[in-house]
């Protein structure tokens, strides 16, 4: 890092970029990368430069461990590079669980029981063909259509 001079491979372009407040500095990523590699693992990462260029971020084992809350029936702790598939059907599972459970349950009361935002709730509740909200407003109710 300390022999480390940044160059744009194309300075024109990288230029305009900078003025119009879309770019950073010039090798400020590289910089960052350092500092914050060194805060969270304590080593340096690793930047291989061939035909594909390659960055190695060292991790230490705690980054790894599993992550989230444990519901009462659904336990929702996963490892953190889980797919993102396998997380929504989880989610989905627990939305319908909680709706059996109170009916009147909100977006923001499923959320913050299984610790997830509202925005990821709405997106699991549009996936569920047989739930639907009746009414308005407080005075509507899911209503979960089981085979």
């Amino acid at each position: 890092m300390k022999k480390f001079e940044p160059f744009p491979k194309n300075p024109a372009i990288s230029k305009v970029f900078r003025e119009i407040g879309l770019a950073d500095e010039l090798g400020s990523g590289m910089r960052n990368t350092y500092k914050y590699t060194r805060l969270y693992s304590g080593v340096d990462p690793l930047f291989e430069e061939g035909n594909i260029f390659r960055t190695i971020i060292p991790l230490k084992k705690i980054a790894t461990k599993k992550v989230g809350v444990v519901s009462e029936k659904i336990n929702v702790a996963q490892p953190v590079a889980q797919p993102v598939a396998q997380n929504k059907l989880v989610i989905i599972e627990h939305i319908k669980e909680k709706i059996r459970e109170n009916n009147k349950i909100t977006r923001k009361e499923m959320a913050n029981s299984i610790g997830v935002s509202v925005k990821s709730i709405e997106r699991a509740i549009k996936e569920i063909d047989n739930l639907k909200y009746i009414g308005s407003g407080k005075n509507g109710y899911w209503e979960l259509k089981e085979n």
